[in-house]
């Protein structure tokens, strides 16, 4: 039986996603007999049929077009837009539906007071606190991400006691002590994003201009870290944390031994109303201090307590 003759090679240009233009190669067969040469055609396998494209819709060329496109060898798609497959409808009726996939949140260690506090009950990467009064909060946060493995930078924090951070577990070789920056800490503070988990930086009292606080931001987004400032105001801050001491137990007429201390927080960031609670720092029986719930979730409007759970680590 005679094989068909395969026609030439027709290269039509295609634009990408860069911009520039990459090659479709599409493969037309000659019904017309030829004599036979001993080597099977250089016939593509899912060949096109001209025909039956003609007849298609547009929405429907476009999408064989595309699928074409991609099965193109050597075509890299790392720059390439991703398209909400959720939104799209099926190509034909014989393809089936795309299936939404969803990232799940990575979230982050964090003591009970930001944990129980936040809308989420966690704290997410990528996020960006600001932190007045009290330090037993970023003290906390930095126990709990050290004793977790992440990796810590503190820039000029002198108010943050060491030893009671070991106290709540932390661990000291996961830290990185920066305690003099310099004028301009928010320029350690990008370096040290780059590599390290939970930065905690100072910014000197002053409020940082919003061209540079939106890229510094930028960074840290893409780098999955959490970021921590103190003394100063950076806009585009998710959520801000104000904590203050309330009472300490075991002193009594001016004498005693300091057994717990209770520390009220409240948190507010965009488009999340002030809550505040109040948690008590207390050594367990294995030496370790550990925060407890006093009251959580108590919005500072309406006074009315907001369900909360403390979700793990």
């Amino acid at each position: 039986m005679a094989l068909p003759r395969a026609e030439t090679i027709r290269r039509t240009p295609a634009p990408s996603a860069r911009g520039g233009a990459i090659e479709c190669m599409f493969y037309a067969v000659d019904s017309s007999p030829s004599r036979p040469t001993g080597k099977a055609p250089p016939v593509a396998s899912d060949a096109f049929d001209r025909d039956a494209l003609a007849s298609l819709s547009t929405a429907d060329k476009v999408a064989a077009l595309r699928r074409k496109m991609a099965a193109v060898p050597g075509r890299s798609t790392a720059h390439a837009p991703v398209a909400n497959t959720a939104e799209r409808a099926p190509a034909s009726p014989q393809d089936p539906p795309a299936i939404p996939i969803t990232r799940p949140l990575r979230s982050f260690p964090a003591p009970l007071p930001i944990r129980a506090l936040l809308p989420s009950s966690s704290l997410a990467r990528g996020t960006s606190l600001s932190v007045t009064g009290a330090m037993s909060v970023i003290t906390g946060l930095v126990a709990a991400a050290s004793a977790a493995g992440h990796h810590v930078a503190l820039i000029g924090q002198p108010r943050l006691g060491i030893l009671a951070a070991v106290e709540q577990g932390a661990r000291l070789d996961k830290i990185a002590f920066i305690p003099d920056p310099g004028d301009d800490p928010l320029t350690v503070a990008s370096i040290c994003l780059d590599g390290i988990d939970l930065v905690v930086t100072t910014l000197h009292g002053r409020a940082v201009a919003p061209t540079r606080g939106r890229a510094l931001l930028a960074r840290m987004r893409s780098q999955a870290s959490v970021l921590v400032t103190t003394d100063g105001r950076l806009p585009g801050t998710d959520f801000t944390i104000e904590s203050r001491p309330v009472s300490v137990d075991g002193i009594t007429l001016g004498r005693g031994r300091v057994r717990a201390i209770t520390i009220e927080s409240s948190l507010y960031g965009r488009g999340t109303p002030m809550v505040s609670g109040r948690f008590e720092l207390r050594p367990s029986l294995s030496g370790i201090v550990e925060w407890t719930t006093v009251s959580s979730g108590v919005a500072s409007t309406t006074n009315t307590f907001r369900s909360t759970a403390a979700s793990g680590q």
